[in-house]
């Protein structure tokens, strides 16, 4: 694809951010003046308002003053005076609001000039008339004179002049803002003539060219995309050519290792005749020998024939896991004697280092395979005592709805959380510097794990560093013949 230069870039750009600008200066413009006249006719039509309600309340005036002065009674003159007291109330409110003398609209030169100047200004008209008022209105509970000047000025000029300026007022006012809505309509008109030829003007000099740059970048996308189109064709015909190798490799290494999985779990029993030869002549060599050092060396060697043992028995469980030789075989199984009989061989062990093992006897039984059980209780044992240097260990079980969990504590050292996963994983041993690498090559918890697995029993593991380590393997409940009843 062919870029846009730089200099065309800008220059386009430019021109616009300028059309832009124009449309944006036009919109405001409109806007401004649209506003001000607007607020200029919100004042003429607050205006027009009050005039009217003047010229309405100035016949309402005059209409009262001459019921009242032709009242009977002091209580319907009462109450005329009541009215034509608001009345004149509100038409001086009014007032005060056109002139000024009170917050209320702007007033036009023109309307200005009609209320303050002139030989008769209507200003003047209207104080006359709300000083008669107020004359008549002191005198109206006890009954107007007959020919009372206040009642008749209030009747002439309502009728007469008051009413003739009001009138001019409101329609001098009307003519002012049909003009300024003239004016308003004369300024949209050209706003639009505005904005339609700047429009004009961006069609032809910026988004003409802009069409034809695309259309040229069109083009050469489709060139490229063509071409990629091409070499898509040959990577997937060399990424098939590459899958089907990786296939035939990943075939060939997954036979291999089983192949080596299958040789190493049939040839167990000849592996394990030469150390259990080697065990014999140890035992028969120690039965001969009297002096210390040479009770020390055959002690150190069956240490190492039994270290030998340990590891490759880990190593044999684990190839006959992984070709798949083992089958469980599940029955149901009593706890006690289980845990009597893991209680009797870890006993001295952890005694020999100081530990104190103690196993919770229980009456439950699970459904399990009994062997593969007991290799995952022994693999835990082994491990809580071999890395718990002070303190002890402790199985037991507990139930939790229809699943057993058999725990195992110790007061270890415990397990940090970035290690809690990887330590299930074959050949990995967390570092610590005290540690014996005669005793274990990382495969007891990789044997565990891949033995609950195959029975389907669930693994926990809670650990708090500094304090030791709890493993769980849960196991389902056999219930006796009493809770079956029950439930």
């Amino acid at each position: 694809m062919v870029p846009i230069g730089n200099t065309t870039a800008r220059w386009m750009t430019l021109r616009y951010g300028l059309a832009l600008g124009v449309i944006a200066l036009c919109t405001l413009a409109g806007f401004l003046m649209t506003e001000r006249v607007i607020d200029q006719h919100a004042d003429m039509l607050e205006v027009v308002n009050i005039s009217g309600r003047q010229r309405m309340l100035s016949q309402r005036t005059a209409l009262l003053a001459e019921q009242l002065r032709n009242a009977p009674t002091d209580a319907e003159r009462s109450i005329l005076t009541a009215r034509l007291a608001e009345a004149t109330d509100m038409f001086e409110s009014a007032h005060r609001r056109l002139t000024g003398a009170d917050e209320g609209p702007a007033m036009g030169k023109d309307v200005r000039r009609l209320y303050f100047d002139g030989p008769e200004p209507l200003n003047d008209l209207v104080l006359r008339h709300i000083a008669a008022l107020r004359a008549v209105i002191a005198a109206g509970p006890a009954g107007l004179p007959p020919a009372m000047p206040e009642a008749d000025l209030v009747t002439h000029q309502a009728l007469g002049p008051l009413l003739a300026g009001l009138e001019d007022m409101v329609a001098r006012y009307q003519e002012a803002g049909e003009r300024g809505f003239a004016t308003l309509h004369n300024l949209g008109f050209a706003a639009l003539i505005l904005t339609l030829l700047t429009l004009c003007a961006e069609v032809l000099v910026i988004f003409r060219p802009m069409v034809r740059q695309v259309q040229h970048q069109f083009a050469d996308i489709t060139r490229m995309t063509q071409a990629l189109e091409q070499t898509n064709v040959t990577l997937e015909a060399q990424v098939r050519a590459r899958t089907a190798e990786l296939h035939t490799a990943k075939v060939a290494a997954e036979q291999a290792h089983l192949a080596k999985s299958r040789f190493l779990a049939h040839a167990g029993h000849d592996l394990k005749q030469p150390l259990q030869a080697i065990s014999m002549f140890t035992g028969m060599l120690e039965r001969q020998l009297d002096k210390p050092r040479s009770l020390a060396l055959v002690k150190d060697l069956r240490l190492a024939q039994r270290s030998m043992h340990d590891l490759l028995n880990a190593i044999l469980d684990i190839s006959k896991l992984e070709s798949g030789v083992v089958e469980p075989k599940p029955a149901n199984v009593a706890l006690f004697a289980l845990f009597d009989q893991l209680e009797a061989e870890f006993t001295g062990i952890a005694e020999d280092k100081g530990l104190r093992l103690r196993v919770v006897p229980t009456d439950l039984s699970v459904r399990t395979d009994p062997f593969l059980l007991e290799r995952i209780l022994r693999n835990l044992l082994t491990n809580a005592v071999r890395y718990t240097e002070q303190g002890g260990v402790l199985m037991g079980c507990r139930r939790r709805g229809d699943t057993v969990w058999i725990e195992v504590y110790d007061t270890g050292r415990g397990i940090a959380e970035a290690d809690r996963r990887r330590i299930f994983e074959e050949f990995v041993q967390l570092d610590r510097p005290d540690r014996d690498r005669s005793e274990g090559i990382g495969l007891g918890l990789a044997i565990v794990d891949r033995l609950a697995r195959l029975l389907g029993h669930p693994l926990e593991l809670r650990s708090v560093e500094g304090r030791g380590t709890v493993f769980a393997v849960g196991v389902p409940l056999v219930r006796s013949l009493h809770e079956t009843v029950a439930a």
